[in-house]
């Protein structure tokens, strides 16, 4: 099961692919005064700051902080600056669509920064994650796991012809390789050990009521297709250790303050 975690960055990333085209060097870089201008284009100064913020991308990168990689990446600045002037010259930035690409950009930008200094003034500790993963196995200790089997299709004609191959004792891995429009296929449609929590409830509310080896008689409808689900095997909750969960129950715990911060400002924003 995938949790995807999506973080925008307005300035920071746009240009960690230069970092890439730089063989790095092992010799220290010198860091400029970060008041100063890095450069100057048509009177208009590039600050040192900005060269900085795109060094510090490229080293969260893996690259060096090195002098090759600072040159690469101030003559790319000065050449972006040139060119946005030159935009500017012929009024491209005036336009409706330039005008709401900015303002999203914008939105996009200060976003980031609230959500950046609401976790620099409330951070995830490991404290914290201690106490939230000794709350969610003491919620599960008395739950069930189930090891699920799966196989999707497009149409439900795909799906009963599958069920009546595996009635006759066809293997269950064997046509989900063959078949499958999940990206379980790969793995003969293994899924895993999940909680019926974890998933639609189109689909737990079936797992829960198969046997240990059996197959669901019918296919199950859902957005993704027509599911085909079997039961491989049950077992009591077992937790994950602390540093397995840690990432997961972290990423947890930022979408949380998140939504936290989300609803109370809501609450007082006037909305029509």
């Amino acid at each position: 099961m995938k949790f995807l975690m999506l973080k925008s960055s307005v300035l920071c990333a746009v240009f960690v692919f230069a970092g890439s085209l730089v063989q790095a060097q092992p010799k220290a870089a010198t860091t400029p005064v970060a008041n100063a201008p890095m450069a100057t284009v048509n009177g208009i100064a590039i600050p040192t700051s900005l060269l900085e913020q795109n060094v510090r991308a490229n080293v969260a990168q893996g690259q060096r902080d090195s002098p090759e990689l600072r040159q690469l990446l101030k003559e790319e600045l000065i050449n972006r600056e040139i060119l946005a002037q030159e935009a500017a010259k012929l009024g491209l930035d005036k336009t409706a669509e330039a005008k709401t690409q900015l303002a999203q950009l914008r939105q996009t930008l200060m976003v980031e920064l609230l959500l950046n200094d609401m976790m620099k003034k409330n951070p995830i500790t490991d404290i914290k994650i201690k106490a939230e993963y000794d709350r969610r196995v003491e919620a599960l200790k008395n739950e069930q796991q189930y090891k699920v089997g799966l196989i999707v299709t497009s149409t439900e004609d795909e799906a009963k012809a599958i069920l009546a191959r595996l009635n006759k004792g066809e293997s269950f891995q064997k046509i989900a390789e063959q078949s499958s429009i999940d990206p379980s296929k790969a793995k003969g449609g293994e899924v895993g050990w999940v909680l019926p929590a974890q998933i639609l409830p189109a689909i737990s509310n079936v797992l829960v009521n198969l046997k240990k080896g059996s197959v669901a008689v019918a296919p199950i409808r859902t957005q993704a297709g027509w599911n085909i689900i079997k039961l491989e095997d049950q077992r009591s909750y077992q937790a994950p250790g602390l540093n397995e969960a840690k990432n997961d129950i972290r990423q947890a715990l930022l979408q949380q303050q998140r939504f936290d911060l989300v609803k109370r400002l809501r609450e007082g924003a006037k909305i029509q």
